[in-house]
């Protein structure tokens, strides 16, 4: 957010700067200069080529022709300085107006004074000047301009016995001159209001856009700007994320990014009643999209916003969890004190003398199904106290390792039973420890249980490695039964379902809600080679020990 405090401020560094002239008044000025010089140059054709007696010059003709030429000399030199805009704006305009005011004069009066009609060109003088200052500088312009006019007219009715009806229309020339004052002026203090309010527009609509590029590149969801050809315009860092990061090139065709995003964009161009599907990317983040038209046009191109489920996922978990605490606090009040007293009564009974063969091995099954009985409440009870994930970076061979050495031990299985490969080996991965081993734990008894086959070399696989696509960590768990069939592989993952005559059906529950806690995700795969094979795929990347 400071960085667009820090763009902000710019933009108000720049109305400080409202007050300097803006490059339309310099693009003003330098016209000007060049209506001067196409002047002079009339000027000088008029005296050369037309025939004598001219209009202009006609009673002064050298008089005339110098001050020509010295209007075309000037008129170079006020282009070349505004063009580089040295000296300062103002003084250019002041200097300028006079120079013309002058030498307007003087070929006013070498041609006849206001019979000439030159006097009409201290009105486009006097106008510039209103349009380019303020009205005090406009106003002081006309009253020099006037009186200038006034004096030429004077020593012209005084010395060269000129009629003094021409003081009819060096008095409209006058008024002329300031009327064209005022009007410039207030026609100008218009325009340059609406300038800087243009100006001032567009720099809080660059801070707008700024701020706009700011939330959508923060935003939490996915959000994507595909054009007509497919092409992507727009990608902010959450769909870059969720899309696995691929490279920010731009102008990329969609399906280079993610195959199952450009099949769900196809169909619903093709039929915008279309329901969106969830696809996974690297089979880490269930990504939901959806998508909108923008504008009317078939040309127009397409929003998409893509949401992780994961958030939704963790809420359901959330409730879930909640649900099976208040039940596993009944069965623990209402069953466990009950199923207590019943396996006591059977451990007492067993240790009767009057108790033929057949009544001890009753009293065995009511043994036997009582811890059973216990250990589906031991489980759902651990399920529902479930600490919060607190992941660590741990170094995936040795920790594995350790573990197989240690599921050997217990199940008293040999080391050599267990095939364990990873690579790189110095792999890393981001997880709970604890939960971890849990769910490797469940994982492996599943395959201990379900996968036996005396032709096999190795009970059970368990291979690490990196996606090639996302470079994601996974870890694969790997048995060599009869695998499972298609239409159980949705159920495998449901709470209480198992196959199994004495399994509780919890064990695999227990290992993809401990996954989804640490942002991983836990899916089943047919062995191509027969079997069964679940991936456990991090959602972290990978992250390599410092040579």
């Amino acid at each position: 957010m400071n960085d667009i405090m820090h763009r902000g401020g710019v933009g108000v560094k720049d109305k400080r700067q409202f007050n300097t002239p803006l490059d339309s008044s310099w693009h003003a000025l330098y016209l000007i200069g060049f209506y001067r010089l196409a002047l002079a140059v009339i000027f000088i054709i008029s005296y050369l080529f037309l025939p004598a007696p001219s209009l202009l010059g006609k009673e002064n003709p050298i008089v005339f022709f110098i001050a020509s030429n010295i209007f075309l000399i000037y008129a170079l030199f006020s282009i070349m300085s505004s063009y580089y805009r040295a000296p300062s704006f103002n003084l250019q305009v002041y200097v300028h107006s006079f120079v013309d005011i002058c030498i307007i004069t003087i070929c006013m009066h070498a041609s006849g004074g206001i019979d000439s009609g030159l006097g009409v060109l201290l009105v486009v003088t006097v106008a510039s000047v209103g349009i380019l200052c303020n009205g005090r500088v406009a106003f002081i312009y006309a009253t020099s301009a006037a009186l200038i006019v006034a004096l030429e007219q004077t020593y012209r009715l005084i010395w060269l016995d000129s009629h003094g009806y021409y003081f009819v229309q060096t008095g409209l020339l006058c008024a002329t001159l300031f009327i064209s004052a005022i009007l410039s002026n207030v026609l100008a203090k218009q325009l340059r209001d609406s300038a800087v309010l243009a100006a001032q527009r567009g720099v809080d609509l660059v801070n707008m856009g700024q701020l706009n590029e700011f939330i959508i590149q923060r935003m939490g969801s996915g959000v994507l700007v595909v054009d007509n050809r497919m092409h992507i315009r727009l990608m902010n860092e959450a769909a870059w994320y969720l899309l696995g990061m691929p490279a920010k090139d731009e102008l990329r065709p969609v399906v280079d990014v993610s195959i199952a995003l450009n099949v769900e964009l196809m169909q619903w161009l093709n039929d915008n009643q279309y329901e969106p599907e969830t696809f996974r990317v690297s089979g880490v983040n269930a990504i939901y999209p959806r998508f909108i038209r923008l504008g009317m046009q078939d040309y127009a191109g397409t929003l998409i916003i893509l949401e992780d489920t994961s958030f939704l996922d963790q809420q359901a978990q959330h409730l879930k969890l909640t649900a099976l605490g208040r039940l596993t606090a009944s069965i623990a009040h209402e069953i466990r004190n009950p199923l207590g007293a019943i396996s006591h009564a059977s451990q007492l009974l067993e240790e009767s003398t009057n108790l033929d063969q057949a009544d001890r091995r009753l009293t065995q099954i009511i043994r036997e199904q009582s811890v059973r009985m216990n250990v589906i409440i031991e489980n759902v009870m651990q399920l529902s106290r479930r600490d919060k994930a607190i992941p660590e970076l741990i170094l995936l061979k040795p920790w594995l390792d350790a573990f197989v050495l240690e599921f050997c031990r217990v199940h008293d299985i040999e080391l050599s039973k267990i095939l364990l490969e990873v690579f790189p080996n110095d792999l890393q991965v981001s997880v709970d420890p604890s939960h971890l081993h849990q769910i490797l734990w469940n994982l492996s008894q599943n395959g201990l249980r379900h996968g036996l086959c005396d032709a096999c070399e190795w009970i059970l696989e368990i291979k690490g490695g990196e996606l090639t696509d996302s470079h994601s960590p996974y870890l694969d768990v790997i048995d060599h039964g009869s695998g499972v069939s298609e239409e159980m592989v949705e159920q495998i993952f449901e709470p209480f379902f198992t196959t199994a005559t004495k399994g509780t059906g919890l064990g695999l529950y227990i290992a993809r809600e401990l996954t989804e806690a640490n942002q991983a995700h836990l899916d089943y795969l047919r062995d191509q080679a027969g079997g069964s094979c679940f991936r456990l795929t991090f959602s972290n990347v990978i992250k390599r020990r410092a040579r």
